[in-house]
């Protein structure tokens, strides 16, 4: 007959004075401070299990030897409670079995690190820490996955790297959850980094980490699609999941023709295409304004009433959006039954994208009515539609709109406010802007001199060009060849001459003087191609 968890643990906790009142595990831990665990700082840790009393002759860490009856009966009554997701059960009659001397085991411990993180806990968890390594089953790698688990569950990458540091032999499920857990936290690098020591140990790698890896090498600085192609053909077993994974990949680094030709081979090889495969498929259009391939992919997606999901219906609005049919972009945008931000988003940027001016503004407003909250992103979309004198004043209305919805406004739209008022022929606007910038880069400096030359300012704008070489800030063609084109309108062959030195001490100077003789004249452009042939 099976005895209960129940039984197990009235067998374990005799009635007495002492026991027989409830004990609340938290009382064990409350003194335990946050901060990371290691074993320097076990001993300063260490009393809050030292209080207890100590194990009878012989009785401690049952790891070096096979488990006596008790504490078998023990991890039963541990593992029984955990089985039925009793996690406060687990903590509570693991502190019971410590008050009461009972060795602690390694098959317990991975059940009570579990309850830790099922019970939001930290300061136990790290208490659990300690009393690991004091047992010296930091780097038995069942115990060391549960610990490297319970971290990422908190969100403590850096302690659960320092717990799998600990291990001796990682195997398969340990890589599985560091990996996992990176990947989790979009900390790319790591998580690659993780993936090539996991290659180095020869362990081999399960499908579903294969497929981290693809996401991996496609999201950090240190991968690219060849190596995301590599990982994907290592696969023996492809299944939806990796073929779905490869193609979105594609399409995040912008191979959207690859990405297309991938849903191809997907289904040769007798798979079908899913939701998944059609939100890539459809984002992969928009990119390369293929409305034909886009066509087909809306049709697939209407046959299988996904056309009005919010995901793939603001994949389609953006299609059609970048395509230049906005007025379909409107008709998916009605029929969808949920509108979220993204589809607001994918609306206006069409209507931005193709110069509307008057749609995109009357879509902000409706956003608004329908209490959809406007951010950065949307903000820098309008005012690219501003940069004419024609709507200085809409953009004036946007950048009051943004100083009451925007908290702390970041580089991206403050430079698209200093350009817009720079078009706008607002140019000391411009410059105030820039000027209480807390962060600028290069985007902003260009924007600011492009101003400048575009007001007619030779002499400010070559003292703008200055401050940026000493910023080491490097002035982009476009802007270089604007200047050198004010100098030369103007007659100003001395500052002429000292920029067309720097572009010869730079290296830029064919380039520039390219750009400047097809911006001034189509006899400049024929002169300058004769002097380079």
């Amino acid at each position: 007959m099976a005895v209960s968890a129940l039984t197990l643990q009235e067998q374990l906790v005799p009635t007495s004075p002492r026991t027989s009142q409830r004990l609340n595990h938290r009382m064990l831990f409350d003194g335990m401070q946050e901060g990371s665990v290691t074993a320097s700082t076990a001993s300063t840790a260490g009393p809050l299990f030292d209080e207890m009393p100590r194990p009878r002759s012989g009785m401690g860490a049952s790891h070096g030897r096979a488990p006596r009856s008790g504490e078998k009966t023990a991890s039963a009554a541990i593992l029984a409670l955990a089985h039925a997701s009793k996690h406060a059960e687990v903590a509570e009659l693991f502190c019971r079995l410590q008050m009461d001397g009972v060795p602690i085991s390694k098959f317990m411990l991975p059940s009570v690190l579990k309850a830790c993180a099922r019970l939001r806990d930290s300061r136990m968890l790290r208490a659990m820490h300690v009393l690991v390594i004091k047992c010296a089953l930091c780097q038995h790698v069942v115990v060391g996955t549960a610990l490297v688990s319970a971290y990422i569950d908190f969100g403590l990458m850096d302690d659960a790297g320092k717990a799998f540091a600990e291990m001796d032999e990682p195997n398969m499920v340990s890589w599985s959850v560091i990996i996992g857990g990176y990947v989790h936290s979009c900390r790319w690098d790591e998580a690659w980094d993780a993936f090539s020591a996991m290659q180095r140990a020869e362990v081999l790698p399960v499908d579903s980490v294969l497929v981290m890896a693809i996401q991996v090498c496609s999201a950090c600085k240190c991968g690219d699609m060849d190596n995301c192609r590599s990982v994907f053909e290592t696969m023996v077993d492809r299944d939806q999941v990796s073929w779905n994974t490869i193609i979105a990949s594609y399409v995040r680094l912008g191979l959207c023709e690859e990405a297309l030709d991938m849903v191809m081979q997907m289904q040769e090889s007798g798979f079908t295409v899913d939701r998944f495969t059609l939100g890539s498929g459809v984002a992969a259009c928009a990119h390369l304004a293929d409305i034909d391939n886009g066509r087909a992919f809306h049709g697939y997606l209407i046959r299988r009433a996904l056309d009005t999901d919010a995901i793939r219906g603001s994949a389609l609005v953006d299609m059609y959006g970048k395509c230049g049919l906005t007025e379909l972009a409107r008709v998916v945008f009605n029929r969808m039954d949920e509108r979220n931000y993204v589809s607001w988003d994918a609306l206006l940027s069409g209507y931005v994208e193709n110069g509307q001016v008057d749609l995109a503004l009357s879509i902000f407003r409706q956003m608004e009515s329908a209490n959809i909250k406007a951010n950065q992103h949307t903000f820098v979309n309008l005012l690219k539609l501003c940069g004419n004198r024609k709507y200085t004043e809409y953009g004036r209305q946007i950048h009051a709109h943004a100083i009451k919805a925007i908290h702390q406004m970041n580089v991206v739209l403050e430079t698209e406010l200093i350009d817009m008022y720079a078009k706008c022929g607002c140019i000391e606007v411009a410059r105030l802007l820039f000027l209480r910038m807390n962060e600028r880069n290069m985007i902003s400096w260009n924007a600011l001199l492009s101003g400048y030359v575009g007001d007619g300012q030779p002499a400010a704008s070559i003292s703008i060009y200055r401050q940026m070489e000493q910023a080491s800030i490097r002035p982009d063609q476009y802007t270089l060849a604007g200047l050198l084109s004010l100098c030369w309108y103007q007659g100003h062959l001395r500052y002429g001459k000292q920029i067309h030195a720097h572009l010869i001490k730079t290296g830029y100077e064919t380039n520039v003087l390219w750009e400047r003789a097809r911006v001034v004249s189509p006899e400049s452009l024929r002169m300058l191609k004769n002097l380079i042939v």
